[in-house]
């Protein structure tokens, strides 16, 4: 994993252990993901936190239950989210992309990078 991700890590993820997993997932096109929960891990005081890369993302927030509502925001490239504490276990998701709307990645897209603890630290 790349230094600049552990640097991210550090300075915002309030947790003293380093990631253990960098999970790439990429978007094109009319590409989504469903609300869901980061649960498989070992240790939910860890947190989450993804970094954006490339087109807009809508982003979909909710809470710990499916039912909860939910809010929308747009990850931007750049853009870092952080799921800790009583948000750790929230739904999220993304709608769709916004094609265009970043030159990082010359076909477009959008590239998410998800940085987490795997097992509990010992």
């Amino acid at each position: 994993m790349p230094q600049m991700l552990h640097d991210v890590w550090q300075e915002l993820a309030d947790y003293r252990f380093p990631p253990e997993a960098c999970l790439v997932n990429y978007y094109a096109g009319e590409a989504k993901m469903g609300l869901h929960q980061d649960k498989d891990e070992e240790d939910f005081a860890a947190p989450v936190l993804s970094v954006s890369l490339g087109d807009t993302g809508i982003f979909r927030l909710g809470g710990t239950s499916r039912k909860d509502p939910t809010e929308k925001l747009e990850l931007k490239s750049g853009d870092v989210v952080l799921l800790g504490g009583v948000d750790r276990l929230a739904y999220h998701g993304i709608d769709r992309i916004i094609p265009g709307t970043s030159g990082l990645i010359a076909e477009g897209g959008r590239f998410n990078l998800t940085l987490r603890r795997v097992t509990k630290p010992k």
